[in-house]
């Protein structure tokens, strides 16, 4: 038996008033003699045991009614398992942190409220449910840990405020390592009591250690109880746009640019007609298209179009119709539109007619119309000899292209480190003129530019009857992924007769600025064609053979031109791929030079105007680089210079498909927990506090007590009578 507030028991001692009024009504009579009395003591001598006896029962009475009514006011219970001691007295020595699970999959809703919404709920019950007295801490989990109270404190007003301001997330979830973190905190406790109250949705793709678990909490389970309290229901139906990214070479203006969208079936069902829109910005969708089917677990891709009217930052969203899961309806990519790509031909050959240029095939590739319409094309292209390099400027060129160039100086190299780390592009393409030594140190071994260093040449160009092809299937890397498609043609029409074995870089590169080295095209025979790696904010293509049809006829093939443009394409987003990000991933982007030191308003998807992070573009390894971490949120952020009208820069983030799986754990998985951990099932019409208060005091039968004083009370009074009468 346990008492629920002890310190009222102190209110026994009131027996001592009942008894210190029978002992002072016990007063000394003094005696005198009268004649008459000696008949009067036969009387009394003979009633005297029964009144004695009488007043003893009444005191008895008063003291038992004191007695009651101070241990119902006690609150005794009986608790499960066997009898409690007194308790603490002045307050309760318990400790206790609250997980609130705030990821994606949490926006999960029945159309009234969300399992985050539910969860926030559950968690203030849980808070009224801990004694006065007792300390809190609450983190907000995810993939991440989001300690807003690190330390249990007894302030519960800042705890339940935490609690109620608390926003869902669109990151993704690993619960197993917050609750690794919250019992080394607990374990820090000096308190009796500690308890870990993880509310969670119970998805299952948030418990990836679940044998880790059980060892973790059975380790534990003397010193803290963990509560893992279930919210919602389970859903059986769900589409998420999984995937969303621009499939032509580049975006310029006015002209169509394909996106391809990537849509799932999480439910159990199979979805038709299932209809995609897309959007740029705010505007209304620019096209629509329906997927006839797609089965339960599966997904299917489709292509939409979209015009840019401006250039500059824009968004293009793709959207589904609304269901219960609302996280995953849509997904936002940002896009950097260019007006105009200038791209720099360094010609290591130009020969003696305009045919003879080493890069005479490139820029038509580049230019692909009719020489009046040059200057309205897009895309720009200057041409100058190895020596002019050292006085061009590389900033204003999206792209630089080496062709057949023997060699350039250590100051033209400084200034490709320089344009690389800032973002440039770099395209090598090897020939006859060329110094191998030169690039192998200085660009491969030296600078690490290349991705691969240039080994011994294959083949003899003048024997152009003895040829080899590139592959003719198996296009993996995102530049030819689109010949896939057996509709778009093949790669393997091309015949070489000459050229370079790339032996490619080890990956265990020890810069972190440098990445590791990709393949872009083979050879039948498997031997690089055309490879690539980022470097810097920047990217570095090579090539095996020339630009020209000295070594082979690519050039003059008509899959040319759309594998040059998306070379082209794969240089100016690389740049781009810092403007989207997963959930949760720090932005760092170059920005121009003019806006060094200037300051810039963030405005998160869904934000008021007024609700917005302010930050500076600051000097870091010599580069202008905007940098912000607040991105928990998936959609578009805008970043602007003051109140003007068009952002400055425009970023997105996506968020985790796996949050889109809804499934929750199973029976099996949820009996890994018996042991270590109480499972709850939370729902409105079940109320944790009572819940919990129910477990920490038992059965209370303090109204018995009550009972019993008022029939000691109610005989008392009717004794009392009685025998008051008869005297």
């Amino acid at each position: 038996m346990a008492f629920l507030n002890p310190l009222l028991l102190f209110g026994i001692i009131g027996i001592a008033a009942p008894i210190i009024i029978h002992l002072l009504a016990k007063k000394r009579i003094k005696r005198t003699l009268w004649a008459a009395m000696k008949f009067l003591k036969i009387v009394v001598e003979k009633n005297q045991r029964r009144l004695t006896l009488e007043d003893l029962i009444l005191l008895i009475l008063r003291c038992l009614v004191l007695i009651a009514l101070a241990l119902a006011m006690a609150r005794p219970s009986f608790k499960q398992g066997g009898f409690g001691g007194f308790g603490g007295f002045g307050g309760s020595n318990e400790a206790a942190i609250i997980l609130l699970d705030h990821s994606a999959s949490m926006s999960q809703s029945d159309g009234a409220a969300s399992k985050f919404d539910k969860a926030q709920k559950a968690a203030e019950e849980a808070l009224d449910a801990l004694p006065s007295g007792s300390s809190v801490a609450v983190w907000l989990v995810s993939d991440v840990v989001k300690n807003v109270i690190p330390e249990p404190t007894r302030d519960f007003a800042l705890a339940r405020k935490v609690i109620r301001a608390a926003q869902r997330s669109d990151r993704g979830t690993e619960l197993p390592a917050a609750l690794r973190q919250a019992v080394e905190v607990m374990q820090r406790q000096t308190t009796a009591v500690k308890q870990i109250f993880l509310l969670t949705d119970g998805q299952a793709a948030g418990w990836k250690q679940l044998a880790d678990t059980r060892l973790l909490l059975d380790s534990v389970k003397k010193d803290i109880q963990t509560r893992l309290v279930l919210v919602g229901e389970s859903e059986q139906h769900n589409l998420g746009v999984t995937g969303l990214r621009m499939s032509s070479a580049l975006a310029p203006v006015n002209q169509p640019v394909r996106f391809e969208v990537e849509v799932a079936n999480y439910g159990v069902e199979e979805a038709r007609n299932v209809q995609v829109s897309i959007g740029v910005d705010a505007e209304p969708p620019g096209d629509e298209a329906g997927i006839e089917s797609i089965p339960p677990g599966e997904s299917k891709r489709l292509s939409l179009f979209v015009q840019f009217r401006d250039p500059g930052f824009h968004s293009v969203t793709a959207h589904l119709p609304a269901d219960r899961n609302p996280a995953d309806d849509q997904r936002a990519v940002a896009v950097r539109v260019i007006g105009e790509i200038n791209v720099l031909l360094v010609d290591g050959d130009p020969g003696v007619e305009p045919r003879e240029s080493e890069v005479f095939y490139l820029r038509n590739a580049l230019v692909p119309v009719p020489p009046e319409q040059r200057e309205k094309y897009y895309i720009k292209t200057k041409t100058i000899s190895p020596a002019d390099l050292q006085t061009a400027k590389l900033s204003d060129y999206e792209a630089v292209v080496l062709a057949n160039v023997l060699d350039v100086p250590e100051v033209v190299l400084a200034g490709l480190e320089k344009y690389l780390r800032a973002g440039g592009g770099l395209i090598v393409f090897p020939g006859g003129r060329m110094s191998v030594t030169f690039y192998n140190e200085q660009l491969f071994t030296e600078r690490g530019f290349l991705p691969a260093a240039f080994g011994p040449p294959r083949g003899e160009a003048e024997q152009q009857e003895k040829f080899f092809h590139l592959q003719t299937k198996n296009y993996e890397h995102p530049i030819v992924s689109i010949w896939k498609d057996p509709a778009a043609g093949t790669l393997g029409t091309a015949n070489f007769y000459r050229a370079f074995l790339l032996q490619p870089a080890k990956s265990d590169v020890p810069r972190p600025d440098i990445g590791p080295p990709a393949l872009i095209l083979k050879y039948e025979d498997g031997q690089p064609a055309v490879m690539e790696r980022t470097w810097g904010y920047g990217r570095v293509i090579q090539f095996s053979s020339t630009a020209d049809s000295a070594w082979n006829d690519l050039c003059i093939r008509p899959i040319f031109v759309p594998l040059i443009h998306r070379i082209l394409g794969a240089i100016v987003t690389r740049q781009d791929e810092h403007l989207n990000l997963r959930v949760g991933t720090k932005l760092s982007y170059v920005m121009d030079s003019e806006m060094l030191g200037k300051d810039l308003t963030i405005t998160k998807p869904g934000a008021k105007k007024d609700a917005t992070s302010l930050r500076r573009v600051t000097l870091q390894a010599g580069l202008p680089l905007l940098q912000f971490d607040e991105t928990d949120i998936a959609g578009v952020y805008d970043a602007r210079i003051g109140d003007d009208a068009v952002p400055a820069l425009r970023f997105a983030t996506q968020s985790d498909p796996a949050e889109s799986r809804l499934e929750e754990l199973s029976p099996a998985d949820l009996k890994v927990f018996d042991g270590v951990a109480q499972i709850i099932r939370w729902s409105p019409e079940h109320s944790l506090r009572t819940a919990l208060q129910k477990e920490r005091t038992g059965s209370e039968f303090w109204l018995a007590f009550v009972i019993l004083a008022l029939v000691l009370a109610v005989a008392e009074t009717w004794f009392g009578n009685r025998w008051s009468r008869s005297k």
